[in-house]
C-alpha cells in the first residue's frame, strides 16, 4: 500500500492539468476523484504501521514521551495525512481541485521525493493501474462518480 502514496503524488498533478485543459474534462475529474478514495487505504496502511511501532514498543518495554512531547510538526503533518484522505468520501470535497493540490503538497512535504522506495517499480505500476481501475469501475457501477447522474 505505500505504492499508493507514490503513485498518488506522480498521477494526480497530471489529472489536475487534463482536467483543466482538454474537453473531456468529466473523464479526468472522475480518475481524480478515485485516485482520492484510493489514498483512504494508503492512511489504513499508515494507521497499521503506527499501530504495529506501538506494539513493539511494548514488547520491547520501551519508555514513552509525556502527551505534551508528543505534538511537534511531524507527528501533526502524519496527522493530516491519516485524516484528510477520509474528507474525501465527501462528495463537494473529492471533486475539488484545491483539496487535491492541498493532499499531494502534503504528501510531497511529508515524503520528499528523494525518500521513495522505487524498488521493484515496474510491478507497482501496472498494480496501481489496475487498483485505479477496479476502482473507478466499482464507483462507476454504484453510481458515485462525481459527474455520473444520480437519476435511474
Amino acid at each position: 500500500m505505500e505504492f499508493i502514496q507514490i503513485a498518488y503524488c506522480v498521477t494526480v498533478p497530471f489529472f489536475l492539468a487534463l482536467s483543466w485543459g482538454t474537453r473531456k474534462n468529466h473523464f479526468y475529474m472522475n480518475l481524480l476523484a478515485v485516485s482520492n478514495i484510493l489514498l483512504i487505504g494508503y492512511s489504513v496502511f499508515v494507521i497499521r504501521q503506527l499501530v504495529g511501532l506501538y506494539q513493539l514498543s511494548k514488547q520491547l518495554q520501551i519508555e514513552h514521551k509525556p502527551a505534551d512531547e508528543l505534538l511537534d510538526l511531524s507527528s501533526i503533518r502524519l496527522l493530516l495525512v491519516i485524516v484528510l484522505p477520509f474528507l474525501s468520501l465527501l462528495p463537494r470535497i473529492n471533486k475539488s481541485h484545491l483539496f487535491s493540490l492541498g493532499i499531494t503538497g502534503l504528501l510531497y512535504w511529508n515524503n520528499p521525493v528523494f525518500s521513495w522506495n522505487t524498488f521493484d517499480l515496474f510491478t507497482k505500476i501496472p498494480l496501481y493501474g489496475s487498483l485505479l481501475c477496479s476502482a473507478y469501475a466499482l464507483l462507476w457501477l454504484l453510481k458515485k462518480l462525481p459527474y455520473q447522474s444520480t437519476a435511474v
